[in-house]
């Protein structure tokens, strides 16, 4: 069982491996992919995903943040999922993410939670890799995976 103290080395290595990745004259891309899971799987729980290539330069890591990024919510009578925009913030610095975005329906919302990295998949050398993150915690009790895919 991995302690407190490797956790927090694994996210740290992670979010530098991220920042080598993207940082400027290296490579062009990260796409990324999210699940948040709530209590009411048809209403507030959602997928969502898109380009996470603007990288700004700050601190030890810096920071990335989305564009062009859809939130998908199933509809609970089978209809076609409901699309709606959301923008992501990653802070490397401190590992903790930002997102908002405006359900069906319902009044802007906006959360941040803190990762704590999952796993990494590097599919070959000199390749990119997938790093899944799940949220230590949320700041609207929430369930989120986070999926940062380095072309």
């Amino acid at each position: 069982m991995a302690t407190e103290s490797r956790e927090h080395k694994a996210t740290a290595k992670a979010l530098d491996k991220i920042t080598a990745y993207i940082k400027p004259g290296t490579n062009e891309g990260i796409s990324w992919s999210l699940s948040r899971v709530t209590e009411s799987l048809f209403g507030d729980s959602f997928l969502a995903g898109g380009d996470a290539s603007r990288f700004t330069a700050s601190g030890k890591r810096g920071t990335l943040n989305s564009q062009q990024s859809t939130a998908y919510f199933l509809d609970g009578g089978g209809g076609v999922p409901t699309q709606v925009p959301i923008a992501l913030s990653f802070n490397l610095n401190k590992g903790v993410v930002s997102l908002s975005w405006t359900p069906p329906a319902q009044p802007a919302k906006a959360v941040t939670f803190k990762v704590e990295h999952y796993k990494t998949i590097s599919p070959a050398p000199n390749a990119g890799a997938d790093v899944t993150f799940n949220a230590d915690t949320a700041s609207d009790g929430a369930a989120y995976t986070l999926l940062l895919m380095l072309l």
